[in-house]
């Protein structure tokens, strides 16, 4: 049964939440009933014809979901190419990986003493490729999947303190984005980054002499949070219940014991090692089969026989896992929420996990993407995007609060942001505090991401109308003002204000190849196009209402911008202040 609450009591309840925050962590709202078990079925094209975009305000809208935010460029992109052509472009476009981006920072002492700037380099190449980058639909996707497949600098260990562990993590993600999710499995689970994150690096076989038993947190969070969840269900995202109408569980303490066996005998890559500790953190982890548990391996009603070796038991254990029939609607549900929609119609969750079993989609202008292979993700991500629901978001339980990441990228795009060096601006080497951004990018505070996919704010209208608004956990009163004061901050071009004597005194201390001159240069923002609306204060306010929120803002809300600003006599503050003003606005924060 579908939900009946419209977009726009969404907004309002979720602006709410903003101003009286009502928000905590914890909490969930129920899943729906389950009706009849749902098969999968082919996917075609959701629109009948390739008109996706048919002007301005559409196109920026579909490139907020599927980039890290339109250009001033992309306004009349729909006049030249279509939405099939720009996707199909995307999935071709060359990957732009991290790794070489850190080498800049690295010096040889660094791993034995890492200093700052070499530990926030991660960082640093994430902000530079998110804004930046070309194949900007694959990064996109690419830091979807971070916050389904969780690792994090957030607990001060070794990945925060040597660069290439997280680096090579996220070229993990940004390889297979458009791969397939088994590949992907594999790749996470023999990922150093994620063996030390979840304790499983070193993970010994057990001992029934002295008690001692493997480690089961991978095994836990793998069907927890990177497969199956906790609770069976229907190809629409819904719930099955058995004969007393109650959610059926997908596993029990005793898989997880099982599978704790198979994760056993993986550790660092002992010729890397001998490298260094960074080298080994880059590279998958070796095999060690003595150490690995030869038991019997018994979960979710398979059996990996006794005397199986460690390479054998991970391939047998993550088929098993896979081809689990709860994989696609848990995945794709939660990659429509990351991109889309926090509360997708069961209908809209049928189709992308049908996309996601059958391994195809079809486009618009009737390209096959995907190669007819289950957990094809390139058509996972188009059955996402072309949706109809995500075409067309009018009507009942549309949208999405615009993560705080997002919103920052999309001002950089939008504003043609050069010199993207963020290692001259210390705000963004962490942006995690709520007097910041209160989130940033591979530092989540725990392996269950920054917020929960099920996330409701207690006693808020959005949880007692059974929907659900992950991004408010992160959400509030700190939060609020942080997020303006930083985007102030950065608006208006303080972040160029810096003292060059500092700058230099702090490079020189660094041992770093840097030009103490680039500083003032950084993330150097074009205001020019707003700045030829600015004698017009309705003209202005509709060209950064459609650069920005893709025509979103309400009749109020243009009105209070357009009479505040009427009042400044500098053209340019009155662009910076326009812009401010739309992006606090609920209405630019909740996206359609």
């Amino acid at each position: 049964m579908a939900y009946k609450t419209p977009l726009t009591l969404f907004k309002a309840v979720s602006l709410c939440c903003l101003l009286s925050s009502q928000v905590a962590c914890g909490g969930s709202s129920d899943e729906q009933t389950a009706q009849a078990p749902v098969t999968a079925e082919p996917i075609t094209g959701a629109v009948p014809s390739d008109t996706t975009w048919q002007s301005s305000h559409q196109t920026v809208a579909f490139l907020n979901r599927a980039t890290f935010g339109a250009k001033p460029s992309d306004l009349e992109l729909y006049q030249s190419t279509t939405a099939s052509e720009w996707f199909e472009t995307q999935l071709n476009a060359p990957p732009s990986y991290l790794m070489a981006s850190i080498e800049q920072y690295v010096r040889p002492e660094d791993y034995n003493e890492p200093s700052l700037i070499y530990m926030a380099s991660t960082s640093f190449a994430f902000w530079q490729h998110a804004i930046n980058a070309e194949d900007q639909l694959r990064q996109r996707v690419a830091f979807a999947l971070s916050e389904i497949l969780v690792t994090s600098t957030n607990s001060g260990d070794e990945l925060a303190e040597h660069a290439e562990a997280m680096a090579s993590y996220q070229d993990i993600l940004i390889k297979h984005a458009f791969g397939n999710y088994r590949d992907l499995l594999r790749d996470v689970t023999y990922s150093p980054t994620m063996g030390f994150y979840l304790t499983y690096l070193g993970n010994e076989k057990g001992d029934e002499a002295t008690g001692k038993v493997p480690d089961e947190n991978y095994a836990r969070e793998l069907l927890q949070l990177f497969t199956i969840g906790v609770e069976k269900l229907n190809l629409d995202g819904s719930q099955m219940r058995d004969n007393n109408g109650q959610p059926i569980e997908t596993y029990t303490n005793n898989d997880i014991q099982g599978l704790a066996r198979v994760f056993t005998g993986l550790n660092l890559n002992e010729e890397a090692l001998e490298e260094s500790v960074a080298k080994a953190f880059s590279v998958p982890m070796w095999v060690f089969d003595e150490d690995h548990s030869l038991k019997e391996k018994t979960f979710l009603g398979q059996t990996i026989a006794a005397n199986t070796f460690t390479e054998e038991s991970v391939e047998q254990a993550l088929d098993t896992i896979f081809n689990h029939p709860n994989v696609a609607p848990f995945i794709s549900r939660q990659l429509i929420q990351r991109l889309v929609s926090s509360n997708p119609s069961p209908a809209y969750i049928k189709r992308v996990a049908s996309s996601f079993e059958t391994g195809y989609f079809e486009l618009p202008n009737e390209t096959r993407v995907g190669a007819g292979k289950r957990g094809d993700l390139a058509a996972t991500t188009a059955a996402i995007l072309f949706d109809q629901e995500a075409l067309n978001p009018t009507g009942e339980q549309r949208g999405k609060i615009r993560e705080p990441i997002i919103r920052f990228t999309q001002w950089a795009r939008a504003f043609n942001a050069a010199n993207i060096w963020p290692e001259f601006i210390l705000p963004l080497w962490d942006t995690s505090s709520a007097t910041r951004l209160g989130q940033h990018p591979y530092r989540s505070p725990s392996v269950f991401n920054f917020f929960r996919p099920g996330y409701a704010a207690p006693g808020s209208k959005t949880a007692q109308n059974n929907l659900v608004a992950p991004e408010l956990q992160i959400t509030n009163a700190t939060s609020i003002p942080g997020y303006i004061n930083f985007m102030t901050y950065f608006i208006s071009g303080a972040q160029q204000n810096v003292d060059i004597e500092e700058v230099e005194e702090a490079i020189e201390s660094e041992g770093l190849d840097l030009d103490p001159d680039d500083a003032p240069n950084s993330f150097l923002v074009e205001y020019s196009n707003a700045l030829n609306y600015a004698d017009n204060a309705q003209a202005l306010v509709d060209y950064l209402n459609l650069l920005l929120s893709a025509n979103q803002l309400s009749e109020q809300t243009n009105d209070r911008i357009v009479q505040t600003i009427s009042s400044l006599s500098s053209p340019e503050q009155r662009v910076k202040v326009a812009i401010l003003m739309v992006m606090t606005s609920a209405d630019y924060l909740v996206q359609q």
